[in-house]
This record gives structure tokens, C-alpha cells and sequence, in this order.
């Protein structure tokens, strides 16, 4: 059921974003882009942190975490923001939302949503990194 959610929830959040890219100048489309590149670069740089046991992070604070990276991304990059005042913000971390969630459901990634994507880079699961939609569960 948990996997069926994720694919569900992250297909939905494509599908929705999707038309936006096409409807966007060409530099709001790349901005939002290099930012995703970005997510994956932090999200990356937690995943090598926890999973190598440098800093221990509790289900609840590692989620809260994880989901408070996302947020300050959106807010600060909504139209009219003085950091990214375009929309770049809230586009990428909706498609990254997105794109984690399908990857985590396919891939069966029994950790965080999150770090699903960095975890294809480095060629192992999120095992012990505490979950998006189920803090719990962790």
C-alpha cells in the first residue's frame, strides 16, 4: 500500500507540474532546474551524513528535516520572493517531491522519499534514514 502511495502521489505531482514548464519563460524553466540539481546535491550530502553515522537524527527530527529543506525552498521561491521572485523555488521542489516519490516507489526504498535519488548515485538504499510521509515507521 505504501508503495502504490508513493508512485500515486508522485505521478499526480508530474502530472501537475509538468504543463507549467511549457508555460514558463525558458529561464524560470532552467532556474527551477539547476535548483532540483541542487536539491539532489543537499540531499546527497545528508544521505552520505546519516547513513555514514556522522550526525544521528531521530525519525521525527530527520524527517522534519528533510521536509523543512523542501518548505524553505518553496516559500523563498514563490512569485514575488526577493530570493528567486519567478516561481523557480516552488517549481523545482515540487517536481523533486515529485520525481523522489516515483523513485522511491518503484525502487522500494524502505527509508526517506528524500534521499530515493541519491540513492541510485551511491548505489545503496536509505536504510535507517527516517521517512517523508511515515516518521513512525523509522
Amino acid at each position: 500500500m505504501g508503495r502504490a502511495l508513493r508512485i500515486l502521489l508522485g505521478v499526480a505531482l508530474v502530472v501537475y507540474v509538468a504543463p507549467v514548464y511549457f508555460q514558463v519563460p525558458v529561464r524560470v524553466a532552467v532556474g527551477s532546474l539547476l535548483l532540483m540539481l541542487g536539491l539532489i546535491a543537499i540531499y546527497s550530502l545528508i544521505h552520505i551524513v546519516v547513513s555514514r553515522r556522522i550526525v544521528a537524527l531521530g525519525p521525527c527530527l530527520g524527517a522534519v528535516v528533510g521536509a523543512a529543506i523542501l518548505v524553505v525552498l518553496y516559500v523563498a521561491g514563490g512569485p514575488g520572493s526577493l530570493i528567486l521572485g519567478h516561481g523557480e523555488g516552488q517549481l523545482a521542489a515540487v517536481t523533486f517531491l515529485g520525481i523522489s516519490l516515483v523513485v522511491a516507489g518503484v525502487r522500494a526504498v524502505p527509508g526517506c522519499e528524500l534521499v530515493a535519488i541519491s540513492g541510485i548515485f551511491f548505489g545503496k538504499d536509505a536504510i535507517g534514514m527516517p521517512h517523508l510521509l511515515s516518521p513512525r515507521q523509522a
